[in-house]
C-alpha cells in the first residue's frame, strides 16, 4: 500500500527559497528574497500563509538567473511585459517547488530599478531558508516593501500589513520610512496607505496608484494610466497597450494557449468594453 507524504506549504516554500538561492549562485546573480516566508517575524506574525515565493533580482542579473531557472525545470508561465500593469515580474512554475514571482523591479520603487536594488542590497541581512543562507532586505526596507505592496491590495487584505509595518512605529520610525520612500521614489503608494495626501498629490503615476488602491476595474486602471501619461507619444503608447490582448492573462484564464480565433474574440471584446465605457461617460 503506497502513501503520499504531504509536506506543509510553509516548509515547501522555505525549501523552494533555498533552491532559488542555489540557482542564483549558479547564475552568479544577486537576489533578495522578499515577502512570504522571507518576511521578518515582526511583520509576518499573524499574517496568512503565502502560496508562492518572491525574489527581487539585480536588474543586470535577470537574464542569467532566468536562464538557469529554465534549465533547472522551471517553466515560465507569464512574461515580464505582460505579467502586470507595471511589467515588473514574471512567474515560473516547478512541479516540485511550486511558483516563484521573479521581480526585475518592485512597483513603486521602479523610478531607477538599479539604484533601488543597490539601496536594498547595501543593508541586506541573511536568514536561513531551506537550509541555506539567503539575502533578505533589512527590517526597515521590508516595512516599505510591505507598505508599497499594500497600495495594490484591497483595504481589507492590506490593513494588517499597514498596521504591522506602520501603525506599530513611533514618529522617528515613520520618518525613517518616509525618507527611504523619497530616496526610492515610493512616496505615492506610501502616502496612499498611510493617509499622507501630501506625498500623493502630483506624484509620479498618481492616478494609477489611486485606481489600484481603490481596487478599480481594468478599464478604470487604463483611464488612470492615460491621465498619467505625458505627451502625444505617451498617450499613444498607453492606448496601443490598452487594445493589445494580454496573451499571458488570457492563457491563464482559458487554461490553455489561446487560438487565433480566441485572440480575435478577446480583441473585439476589449473594443466593445471601451465603447461601452465611452458611451456611459457621455
Amino acid at each position: 500500500m503506497s502513501t503520499t507524504l504531504q509536506v506543509p506549504t510553509a516548509v515547501r516554500l522555505r525549501l523552494a527559497h533555498g533552491c532559488l538561492e542555489h540557482h542564483a549562485r549558479t547564475a552568479g546573480a544577486r537576489i533578495l528574497h522578499i515577502k512570504g516566508e522571507a518576511l521578518h517575524p515582526v511583520l509576518s506574525a499573524g499574517r496568512p500563509g503565502s502560496t508562492d515565493c518572491d525574489v527581487l533580482v539585480a536588474p543586470a542579473d535577470v537574464a542569467a538567473f532566468t536562464r538557469v531557472l529554465e534549465a533547472a525545470g522551471w517553466e515560465q508561465i507569464t512574461t515580464f511585459p505582460h505579467g502586470s500593469v507595471f511589467g515588473h515580474a514574471a512567474a515560473f512554475h516547478h512541479q516540485l517547488w511550486g511558483t516563484v514571482d521573479v521581480h526585475r523591479w518592485f512597483p513603486g520603487m521602479h523610478r531607477d530599478p538599479a539604484h533601488s536594488f543597490e539601496r536594498l542590497w547595501s543593508d541586506h541581512e541573511v536568514t536561513d531558508l531551506g537550509g541555506i543562507d539567503c539575502a533578505v532586505p533589512a527590517l526597515l526596507h521590508q516595512r516599505l516593501l510591505l507598505l508599497v505592496h499594500a497600495a495594490r491590495e484591497s483595504a481589507g487584505k492590506s490593513a494588517r500589513d499597514v498596521e504591522a509595518a506602520w501603525g506599530a512605529l513611533d514618529d522617528a520610525g515613520r520618518q525613517d520610512i518616509v525618507a527611504l520612500a523619497h530616496d526610492l521614489g515610493a512616496e505615492v503608494p506610501l502616502g496612499l496607505v498611510t493617509g499622507q495626501e501630501g506625498l500623493v498629490t502630483g506624484g509620479p503615476d498618481e492616478h494609477l496608484w489611486r485606481a489600484l488602491d481603490a481596487d478599480a476595474d481594468p478599464t478604470a486602471v487604463w483611464r488612470a494610466r492615460l491621465r498619467d501619461s505625458r505627451g502625444v507619444l505617451g498617450r499613444g503608447r498607453v492606448l496601443a497597450q490598452a487594445m493589445h490582448v494580454n496573451h499571458d492573462h488570457l492563457s491563464l484564464r482559458l487554461g490553455h494557449a489561446p487560438s487565433r480565433r480566441e485572440l480575435r474574440r478577446e480583441w473585439w471584446s476589449r473594443w466593445g468594453r471601451l465603447a461601452k465605457d465611452l458611451l456611459r461617460r457621455r
